[in-house]
């Protein structure tokens, strides 16, 4: 049973898409009783499913690649569909690594203790999370990692 997602391709943004899509397609023709909708919200599920499930890498990677551009080419929406967006890590089409996931909840947890005290905002250039003292009015705030000054209100 260890070795069930051995040499499958997972979940990746197109997957995700798929998934999400479909929940809410039978979550909204549940609703409103479509039933044609229920049915075309679990066809995407069950091709999620089979994608992620897949043992053809090169043709899954290929599609993901495909989804990737197009989403991207969808005038603001683009890069939150596309997995580009703020918080993705690394390249397009790269996941996560373990030690990503660590540093992102350290910082979450680091930003829920000091809510009441500091503002947060993030640089515009390299994506770093900046703390502010709240209470300050207008600040010129200077990025540590780049170097990118901004001015904020906290």
């Amino acid at each position: 049973m260890n070795d069930f997602m051995k040499d499958r391709y997972g979940v990746d943004e197109l997957t995700t898409i798929m998934g999400i899509a479909g929940m809410v397609l039978v979550l909204i023709g549940t609703i409103a009783q479509w039933q044609w909708l229920t049915y075309v919200g679990l066809i995407l599920v069950v091709l999620a499913l089979v994608r992620a499930l897949s043992k053809n890498l090169d043709a899954r990677k290929r599609e993901n690649e495909r989804w990737l551009e197009l989403a991207a080419s969808i005038p603001g929406a683009g890069s939150l569909l596309s997995g580009k967006g703020a918080g993705s890590a690394g390249a397009a089409g790269s996941r996560p690594t373990a030690d990503d996931l660590k540093r992102q909840v350290r910082t979450t947890k680091k930003m829920w203790k000091d809510r009441k005290t500091k503002s947060f905002l993030k640089c515009p250039t390299c994506g770093t999370m900046l703390a502010v003292p709240k209470g300050k009015g207008k600040l010129i705030v200077t990025c540590p990692k780049c170097r990118t000054r901004m001015e904020t209100r906290s």
